[in-house]
């Protein structure tokens, strides 16, 4: 009996350190303004509300990362944000901001990031001069977990997959439906350029 009751306390103190350290993620597409949604649809604008909560997140930290990858490679690695390098700290228990894509010019992305409360963030980047690319959410808008301390991918900004039985059309949910990590998809799916955008909490 008392090592059962060992057991299930030991099972409990794991269960309960794993909910303290889980980061509840959820990401909205869109905005409330159907006229105004149809006005970015039209300009190719993607706008991300995001949402992140853990009551342990008041005074925690965090950073945000672009990843690069051009024709199937790794390229260049850029902190966007840290905020261990800054006196600010997240100052409640949960952390709300939102991200918006524009392609600005035939071969360059202003990503715009507002943190509420905190402050804003403007990164350019280098594209092809492609107009199909979309920024994608790889929770799919379902409310997703990760752990304090580990990096995780937030979105994807990306060309659309071509699948060359159906010559014309593109394919995005293709890249997010099986589950594959991001950082395989220009092999997978013969990507020449996409970006991944993670972010970690410490």
């Amino acid at each position: 009996m008392k090592v059962l009751f060992l057991l299930s306390l030991l099972s409990f103190t794991v269960c309960f350190s794993q909910n303290q350290d889980s980061i509840k993620l959820k990401i909205d597409y869109g905005v409330a303004s159907e006229e105004f949604q149809d006005y970015l649809l039209m300009k190719n604008i993607d706008f991300y509300k995001v949402n992140i909560s853990n009551k342990n997140l008041k005074g925690k930290t965090f950073k945000l990362v672009s990843k690069e990858y051009w024709n199937k490679e790794l390229t260049k690695t850029d902190t966007i944000i840290n905020l261990k390098n800054s006196p600010r700290r997240i100052e409640a228990d949960t952390l709300s901001f939102n991200i918006i894509t524009e392609k600005v010019s035939k071969d360059s992305l202003q990503l715009f990031v507002k943190f509420k409360g905190l402050f804003s963030t403007n990164k350019k980047y280098k594209t092809t001069e492609a107009n199909s690319y979309s920024a994608r959410d790889l929770s799919n808008g379902i409310e997703t977990n990760f752990q304090l301390g580990k990096s995780f991918p937030l979105l994807v900004y990306t060309l659309p997959y071509k699948d060359p039985k159906y010559p014309g059309y593109l394919f995005y949910c293709e890249l997010t439906k099986e589950g594959i990590p991001p950082e395989e998809w220009g092999d997978k799916f013969n990507l020449e350029h996409y970006i991944i955008f993670e972010m970690q909490f410490e």
